[in-house]
């Protein structure tokens, strides 16, 4: 389920009190557009699932009104940073165990990078840290998981913009 991010982008995940962070590294001049949360594990049991219908979305939204969203700093499901929601978190379906993170990115034109995190891999802290200063659960290889702070992520990752739609 976890590809090498040789192959494929790769977030990383927090929890932060009640709040799910996800941490997308990007370049200078990569910015995050929309996002779109889902039940990763629903949708690829669907024969034939078209996510145009949003059936499996827990959080869809589109164009940031905050830097640090647009910069890849992201708490899911929290529309007040975002212009637009077309779904508003858990009006769909309940948080899902493996969420699938679609970001749609603008890096000189549209681009669209995913990947799927675990909720109950995600590293925990208390309310109010700061996302900047946490570690991450990030999954660099389909064999292991392990945590890293921001830098560490972003100096692994590459470009958003090198990785195949």
């Amino acid at each position: 389920m976890f590809l090498s991010s040789h192959d494929y982008y790769a977030v990383g995940v927090a929890q932060i009190g009640d709040q799910i962070y996800v941490y997308a590294p990007l370049c200078d001049g990569e910015r995050v557009v929309g996002v779109e949360a889902y039940d990763n594990l629903l949708a690829g049991q669907e024969p034939n699932y078209d996510s145009a219908s949003m059936q499996f979305t827990y959080w869809k939204a589109q164009d940031p009104t905050h830097e640090s969203v647009a910069n890849g700093w992201i708490a899911l499901g929290d529309s007040s940073r975002f212009r637009t929601t077309t779904v508003v978190a858990g009006s769909n379906i309940e948080l899902p165990k493996f969420i699938g993170i679609s970001l749609q990115l603008d890096v000189g034109s549209q681009h669209v990078v995913e990947d799927v995190v675990s909720v109950s891999e995600a590293p925990r802290y208390p309310a109010g840290a700061d996302p900047g200063s946490v570690r991450y659960a990030y999954r660099p290889e389909r064999d292991g998981e392990d945590t890293r702070d921001p830098r560490e992520i972003r100096d692994d990752s590459g470009c958003a913009a090198d990785y195949p739609v």
